[in-house]
């Protein structure tokens, strides 16, 4: 466990007008970076509506965040599968990516579109989270389609993902964990050898991590617990609009503004300062009225 690593997946800064916030964007990197993590992603499938932004958007997103990284390694997520991500690929790389996520595609071929990217040079894992790529893939048919194209680590996001990261225990590629850090304790337990999940609350979860590192399960475990309130307020279809809200309930970010959907109401961002201050965070901006 000492090797465990987190590198969390952050979402992408806005203002109120939805045009790109990159000096939020490096603050938020460097507030992520300043809690101890190993690395930070970004333009996550879930996370960093990448969907939303221009390929030439991509590149001020990856540099922003390598600014306030201080000089952690950045990966940068590919997006869903499709006729765009080797464009995205090159953007990332040109912009200083340190390894790209790849998310496996469906279908019987899934070989073609990766390769491609995998040609670029730069580092690569594989990202498996079947519910938004609609590929579903066993535990062996993950670890034969990293080796065949190189990937070093395939993060498993996949409910319950100990049976996918137990077969990738020990292999030729390492696994790794995300789903919002629901699933931390039964990842650690498979055999995982990080996570991903992105947490508005990073300092706890690196706390949790640090003592998995020292071998001490049951502190790890009574750490995890003191957060669960915070990660089921985070996870869900909500779940980015909560983590943004979040970061700037904590004076991070000055918006909270997802590019698309709806904002979140009040009862909800009342729950987000209430949550937050459960787990003991420092809340410089708390909804009026909680």
């Amino acid at each position: 466990m000492a090797d465990f690593r987190t590198v969390p997946f952050l979402p992408t800064a806005f203002h109120d007008d939805a045009t790109l916030d990159l000096d939020g964007q490096a603050a938020l990197a460097a507030t992520v970076a300043a809690a101890g993590v190993d690395g930070v992603n970004v333009l996550g499938l879930t996370t960093g509506e990448v969907t939303s932004l221009r390929v030439e958007e991509i590149g001020d997103v990856v540099a922003a965040t390598r600014r306030g990284a201080a000089g952690l390694p950045v990966g940068v997520g590919l997006g869903p599968p499709g006729a765009g991500t080797l464009a995205l690929a090159r953007a990332a790389a040109a912009a200083g990516a340190d390894l790209l996520v790849a998310p496996v595609p469906a279908g019987s071929d899934p070989l073609a579109p990766l390769g491609e990217v995998a040609e670029l040079g730069l580092p690569l894992w594989l990202h498996h989270h079947p519910a938004v790529t609609g590929a579903r893939r066993s535990g062996d048919e993950l670890a034969a389609l990293a080796t065949e194209i190189g990937a070093a680590v395939v993060v498993v996001e996949e409910a319950p993902p100990g049976d996918l990261l137990a077969v990738l225990a020990g292999g030729a590629s390492a696994g790794v964990g995300g789903l919002a850090a629901l699933f931390l304790p039964e990842e650690v337990e498979a055999g995982a050898v990080g996570t991903v999940a992105g947490c508005a609350v990073p300092e706890r979860l690196v706390e949790v991590v640090a003592r998995y590192r020292a071998e001490d399960a049951g502190a790890a475990w009574d750490a995890y617990l003191e957060l669960l309130p915070w990660l089921r307020l985070e996870v869900g279809s909500p779940g980015l609009r909560v983590r943004k809200e979040a970061w700037r309930q904590r004076g991070v970010l000055s918006s909270g503004r997802v590019r698309e959907g709806a904002p979140l109401a009040a009862a909800s961002k009342l729950a987000i300062t209430r949550r937050l201050r459960q787990v003991g965070a420092d809340v410089s901006a708390p909804y009026p009225g909680s």
